[in-house]
């Protein structure tokens, strides 16, 4: 397997990251509802995910989009959430008031000479209730199990490197030019996120395309891991069952192996829907006030409508219909609220994209339909042991148990289900709606959408089970956390082990894309930017974009030569140089030399019939006396480094 370091390097920052930002909320801000990393992680991104985007949109439309003007505004947004508008009234009296406060601390510590250790540390759990500590392993735990499910398909992923990966990489690229549409509008918002990826965690845009679809379903899995804990009374077996579901039963949901790492905006849409689905559910885990509620669902709603269309003006109304007549009456003016501000955000981003398709001169109904139709998603599932419809009927028949118990469990045993109940009918709709032939409802988008909301289902069925079997497990309550773990380890074995024969009988795909992927990151690792030029295939310039110059193979073998004769003749003549721009040269240039590997078919299987001229060209130079170096070597790709300029391309040698 070839491991593209830089992957695993921009999700271990990002893990670090978030632990900081954790620490600081449960140290400076304490927000009792973010208590637990889990928890800290489905809030904070609901609300500053939602707010992320938003921000990209407004800084890309007044060309102002940088790292350092988004990082201002975002820390500004969260200094002002932290302090409350009530204190915005009075800043010098609210800082006093805080001031104190920490110096009265800093002098008791200080008197009762507490050691370092304790000042720094976490507050421990008072209560024996509070499961703080467990969840706090036990989510880095998931978060690792989940980017290992999904990095393993790297080596049958089929999405690297194909047109539909360099159209992407392109309009992520485009974003640092302040150009969030191209020729015709559409729906970007999962690309910008992307090219913050790659700023933020210091990793190339075309990493980042790559960690994209790997950090969604990241994301996702825990997401669906948390909606189990708030919709049913299995804190943790039910739950872990429905994350494995989701990272690990490959062959019984709708997906497609060889394009798992393509990144899917229907996937980044649910990452806020879902959340958004429970709070509305349940409104009093979140513990917003009617405004703050209704600010925070308009945002959430305008956000998903940058990321994805289809899950806003599909995916939503069921849900919302189903949670009006099924939902805790109690917290009926919280979905009044959230139904106010689906229509208010509905209507400003929709807004938003008709002036866009106004100015660029787009027919906005042509846009919306587009925007429902995915070109780019795969119905061909060969990794399914059973037919997908045959298999979405079982599924129905699972979803049976809960449609039937639920309703006594909630009417008869006043217990709180009702929010699960929902989930479950909105499933049903889900697999009603994946059978009836709708034109504006892509089957592809709705399978999607039907991999994350099966895991949620079966894990409310196996919530629902246990339910009827807790007098059993009455006697060994307190050692539910241990048992949970321990059952639910030796399911994700099973699942493992009976679908290892399935996965192992899949192609991998050609290892060349992911060779060219690795030798393009270690090359931006080691080389400073725009001081080089790269010499390879056509469909590889998009990654050059912004980074180096580049120079294709027929460019290379016809007249390289005869510009580096005049190059190196005249390099003492700038005079000359500035009138014969043509003949001036890069500092080093990079020639990617792909081989003739007997038996093989890879990507750039054409390219290797060059392999002689490049390297006749390559020993030419050789004689002329340059200096030449074998910088990257693999069967399949040799990467030579023609230096023209000696130190003045390698970071290493600029800096030392």
């Amino acid at each position: 397997m070839i491991l593209t370091s830089s992957i695993l390097v921009g999700f271990l920052r990002l893990l670090l990251l978030l632990l900081f930002l954790y620490y600081c909320n449960n140290k400076l801000i304490k927000r009792k509802q973010s208590h637990t990393l889990l928890q800290f992680i489905v809030n904070e991104w609901f609300k500053y995910g939602s707010l992320t985007i938003i921000i990209l949109f407004i800084l890309v439309q007044f060309q102002i989009y940088s790292l350092i003007n988004f990082m201002l505004i975002l820390l500004f947004v969260i200094l002002i959430d932290t302090i409350g508008f009530k204190n915005l009234k009075n800043p010098i009296k609210f800082f006093k008031e805080v001031s104190k406060v920490r110096f009265y601390e800093f002098v008791k510590n200080t008197e009762n000479k507490k050691p370092l250790k304790e000042i720094i540390q976490l507050e421990k759990p008072k209560k024996l209730k509070d499961d703080r500590v467990f969840m706090f392993y036990l989510t880095l735990i998931l978060l690792f199990t989940a980017f290992l499910g999904r990095y393993y398909f790297y080596i049958y992923d089929s999405y690297l490197l194909s047109d539909l990966w360099i159209a992407d990489l392109n309009k992520i690229i485009l974003f640092d030019t302040n150009n969030w549409f191209g020729s015709a509008v559409s729906v970007e918002g999962e690309l910008a996120i992307s090219n913050l990826y790659s700023k933020l965690l210091d990793v190339s845009p075309e990493v980042g395309l790559q960690s994209l679809s790997i950090i969604e379903d990241v994301l996702l899995s825990l997401i669906i891991f948390w909606s189990i804990r708030k919709l049913t009374h299995s804190p943790i077996f039910a739950s872990l069952i429905a994350f494995f579901g989701f990272v690990f039963l490959y062959t019984f949901s709708p997906i497609e192996l060889h394009y798992l790492l393509q990144n899917q905006p229907v996937k980044m849409g649910l990452t806020l829907g879902i959340p958004g689905m429970v709070f509305i559910m349940r409104p009093d885990i979140i513990k917003f006030k009617n405004t703050n509620f209704f600010i925070s669902f308009v945002i959430c709603f305008f956000a998903i409508g940058l990321i994805d269309l289809f899950t806003l003006l599909i995916l939503f109304p069921p849900f919302l219909t189903i949670a009006l007549l099924f939902g805790n009456p109690n917290f009926k003016h919280f979905k009044l609220l959230a139904l106010g501000a689906y229509l208010l955000g509905t209507f400003l981003v929709l807004s938003t994209y008709y002036i866009m398709c106004y100015y660029y001169q787009n027919d906005f109904l042509i846009f919306i339909q587009s925007s429902l139709i995915s070109v780019t998603s795969f119905t061909y599932m060969p990794n399914l042991v059973i037919p997908f419809e045959q298999l979405l009927t079982y599924y129905q028949y699972l979803s049976l148990l809960s449609i039937v118990v639920l309703p006594y469990l909630i009417w008869f045993k006043k217990e709180n289900w009702k929010a699960a109940l929902v989930f479950v009918l909105y499933f049903n709709i889900l697999v009603t709606l994946s059978f009836v032939n709708v034109e504006w409802i892509d089957e592809d988008l709705l399978r999607l959408a039907l991999a994350a909301f099966i895991p949620i289902t079966l894990g409310i069925s196996v919530g629902v089970l246990l339910r009827l079997l807790n007098p059993i497990f009455q006697k060994s309550k307190k050692y539910n956390y241990f048992i949970a773990s321990i059952a639910a380890c030796f399911i994700l074995i099973g699942i493992i082990y009976s679908q290892k024969n399935i996965v192992k009988g899949i192609k991998p795909s050609d290892k060349t894309t992911r060779i060219v992927l690795d030798a393009y990151d270690e090359i931006s690792h080691n080389y400073f930017p725009l001081s080089y030029a790269v010499v390879n295939d056509n469909i590889t310039q998009t990654i050059s974009l912004n980074k180096h110059f580049f120079i294709n193979y027929e460019d290379f073998l016809l007249d390289y030569l005869e510009r580096d004769v005049m190059y190196h003749a005249n390099k003492k003549k700038p005079n000359f140089l500035l009138k014969n721009p043509k003949y001036v040269i890069p500092k080093s240039v990079l020639v990617f030399v792909y081989k003739e590997n007997k038996g093989e078919v890879n990507y750039f299987s054409d390219q290797s019939e060059l392999e002689p001229l490049l390297l006749e060209n390559i020993t030419t130079l050789k004689k002329r006396g340059r200096e030449v170096n074998k910088i990257y070597e693999n069967p399949t790709l040799d990467v030579y480094e023609i230096v023209n300029e000696p130190k003045s391309s390698r970071i290493n040698d600029l800096i030392y």
